[in-house]
Parts: C-alpha cells; structure tokens; sequence
C-alpha cells in the first residue's frame, strides 16, 4: 500500500490489527511482559505477538522488518528514526511498515504490535503515519491501546527512569516532557486524521483499570480473554528507583553509571540492592508532589474532564486539585536536590559501584579495536545471543507443527502426489532459521577464537 493513496478496494476487512503505543510510565513494560510471556498460548487462539526492527548499517538506506515475536525485545527505540527522517524516506519506511503489517494481519484473528515509542506519531499528530493507520483501516479493524496516566505521576516517574540522566534540570525536564501529556488534544487528532481507527485511551489508576492492573486490562479490552490468569498479569515491571535516590544519582560522575539515558544495565541491579531499602520521605519530596500536582492540574486537567466524559470512566478527576501550593516549577529545581554533602554522595556512588558486578562496558559506547579480546568476547555474546533465539523460537514453531492437523495434511497430500518439491512445507522458516543459527556458528569458529579471547581477557 502507498500512504496517502487510498489503496485498499472498499468492502474488504480482514484480521483486526492491535497497535498499544501507550504514553512514557503507563504500565507498557508490564503489558509487554505479560505479552512475551504468554506469546505461545496467544498464538494458539490466533493473537500473534509482532517485533519491528529498523534495519540499515551506516551509509545505507534504512529498511523497516516486522516479523513473529520470537523471544526478542518487544520494545523498539529505532522508531525514532523513522519519526525523525527526511520526508521521502519516511514515506518508503512507513509504507514497508504498513504493508507488511496488512500481510500480518491476513494470518491472524488479532495482530498485536507493542512499543512505547510508537505513541510519538499519536502525540505529535504525525499526518502521514495518521493517514496511513486510516488506510489500513479499511482493510482490517484497527485499535488503538492507549494507555494514559495521570499526569503529575507520569512527569514524576518519567524524571525517576530516564529524566534525571538527561543533565537538565527538573523544571526544564518538566516543561519539555509536558509536550506528550495532553491526551484529550491527542484523541481529537486521532479521530480528525484517522476517523475509522479505534483509538481508545484507557487510565492508568488501580481503581479504573480491569482487575486494577494495565495486563489484565489489555488482555480483556483489546485480546477479549475474559480470564486473563490474574496472578500471572499482575507483575509490575520496570518500576522506577526512589525519588531521593535518583536525584542523589543525577550528580554522579559522567559515565560512571550509565552510558546514556536509555543504558539501565547497573540502574536495573542498583533497584534490585535497593528493593528492600524503606524510609520516611523527606520534606521537600512531599512537597515536590504538591507542587507538581498543583501544575498538572492547571495544565491538564479541563482536558482531563473533557477525555473523562468522552470515555465514560467512572471518576471525577484525573488529576485533583491542590490548595496552598503555586503551579510554579522552578521550585523544583530545589526541591530535588539531594540533601547529603559531597562526602555523602561520593561513598554512596563507591558502595553503589561495589554492590553490584561488573558491567560489559562499552554496549553503547565507541567502537573496541578489532583486534581486541574485548571485541571479540562482544562478538561472541552478540553470536551466542542471536543464536539462542533463532533456536529457542525454531523449537516452539518446529513443536507446534508437528502437533498440528495441518502439519498431517500436508504431508499426506505430498505423498499421494508421489512427490513433493517443500513449496508448501509448513516447516520451510523453521529450516531456514535452523540453517542460519548453523551458519552464524560456522562463521564465527572460522573468525574468533574463543579460548584465546577468554585467556587474552583474563
């Protein structure tokens, strides 16, 4: 399909197509937990799980692959690229997008796609990926699992994962990251450019959400599983480290934590020291909340009443109102200073450091000589990595053919042809994706030697 060309016939509608974009903090990583983990059974009641790369080495033209969930990450940062590039290349990437997610769509009942990043083309009331989620919706149902939090705690939270890593200082975060926050203005976009699209907003609020969790409310709103295995769906992931923690954090020497914002290898086991750390807040943290209430309400909120009422939840405020406190954000830059001296916050950077393994550095940092051990015990990682998938999602499929009455079929009718040339063998990906495990490993033994880089390494 070309975005903009109107390019379906009328009258057909095939598949219903999930896209959950959500908004920063809404609980995506707990819905996208749930999702991997049950991607097998979901399979069997024809809800297919659906990955996107951005594919494209340096100096090349960048190309979109949408391929069956297969124990890769579910979440695609890349996307940004596609958001980001020149209008022409843009056009060619969102059509592969839409057209290999129309192919998808032919083979499943419901074809979920998940990725915070996403929800970028919603807030910004992206015109050309707007226009080309109308045309899609002309051959498919098309929904849209919005996920949207309160504001004041989305900010909040959103400053606690990534925003304190940023070097700005919280009321320049704030400000800046209240852009993708109004989420009435977003839903009248949606329905202004793509009026045939679901797109249906759902709260992030224990007491608004389908058994008080975003998993069991997805499973139910959008995949119409009635009994979504409550205590599976319950998980809370990725949840943020303490407040005071994060700003103690901020002052940290460069790199020693992290290599970038979106780097959360030692961020993720400083949560695990420090699940079981519990103290009383501070003052100036309780007033922190007030006064980020205080702005979000005079922000938001008419807007806030406004989705309310378009949606029918059963509340009368999404973000309630605060009384002896100003919306003014520059006191935050204040109140989130962290109280210890610089004696205090060095030693806590040098037990955080010991209290945690060590971290392959250089993931995201400049490239290792090629001649290093480094470099080669990173291939080896990235070999071993690649490889475990292939097989791990090869085993599932290879198991779930040979159970199937299909499988049978196909291979009696290719018997009493006398022939058969495996056009139709439903097991043609699992080969292939055996094969290119086989590969992988015979190029990497005739390149890197193993033992050499281990004793090189130490």
């Amino acid at each position: 399909m070309r975005v903009g060309t109107g390019a379906y016939p009328p009258g057909r509608l095939v598949g219903t197509i999930v896209l959950h974009p959500g908004t920063p903090k809404a609980g995506s990583t707990s819905i996208q937990t749930w999702l991997t983990r049950n991607a097998g059974r979901l399979r069997e009641s024809a809800i297919n799980l659906l990955i996107v790369r951005v594919e494209g080495r340096e100096g090349e033209a960048a190309r979109l692959e949408l391929t069956d969930y297969g124990g890769e990450s579910v979440e695609w940062n890349e996307i940004l690229k596609v958001y980001e590039a020149e209008p022409a290349e843009k056009q060619v990437l969102l059509e592969s997008f839409f057209e290999q997610l129309d192919a998808a769509a032919t083979r499943a009942r419901v074809t979920v796609v998940s990725s915070e990043t996403l929800g970028v083309f919603f807030w910004q009331a992206d015109r050309m990926f707007l226009s080309g989620l109308e045309e899609l919706a002309a051959g498919h149902e098309v929904r849209i699992a919005y996920y949207v939090r309160p504001q004041h705690s989305a900010l909040e939270a959103s400053w606690r994962q990534w925003g304190f890593r940023r070097g700005h200082s919280p009321s320049r975060f704030l400000v800046l990251h209240s852009e993708s926050f109004h989420y009435f203005e977003t839903l009248l976009c949606a329905r202004r450019h793509a009026p045939s699209v679901s797109f249906e907003p759902r709260p992030f609020r224990r007491d608004l959400l389908d058994l008080g969790h975003p998993a069991a409310d997805f499973a139910r709103r959008f995949l119409d599983i009635a009994d979504p295995a409550p205590g599976d769906s319950s998980i809370w992931s990725n949840r943020g480290l303490p407040l005071e923690v994060v700003n103690a954090l901020r002052h940290a020497p460069p790199g020693a934590f992290w290599s970038s914002e979106h780097d959360n290898r030692k961020l993720d086991l400083f949560k695990d020291v420090l699940a079981d750390v519990t103290g009383s807040e501070t003052d100036e943290t309780v007033r922190s909340r007030l006064v980020l209430q205080a702005y979000s309400h005079a922000t938001f909120e008419a807007g806030n009443l406004r989705l309310i009422d378009a949606m029918g939840w059963e509340t009368d405020s999404f973000v309630p109102a605060v009384t002896g406190e100003q919306p003014d954000l520059t006191a935050m830059d204040a109140l989130w200073e962290p109280r210890a001296s610089e004696a205090e916050l060095e030693a806590l950077y040098l037990a955080l450091e010991r209290a945690v393994p060590p971290v392959f550095e250089n993931a995201e940092g400049p490239p290792l000589p090629d001649d290093s051990a480094e470099y080669r015990l990173a291939a080896a990682i990235g070999v071993m990595d690649a490889t475990a998938r292939d097989l791990a999602r090869a085993q599932v499929e290879l198991s779930e053919l040979r159970s199937s009455r299909s499988w049978r079929l196909t291979r009696r009718l290719g018997t009493l042809r006398g022939h058969d040339d495996g056009t139709s063998d439903p097991a043609a990906g699992v080969s292939e994706r055996l094969a290119r495990a086989a590969g992988r490993i015979e190029r990497f033994e005739a390149s890197v030697d193993l033992d050499e880089a281990t004793e090189t390494d130490g």
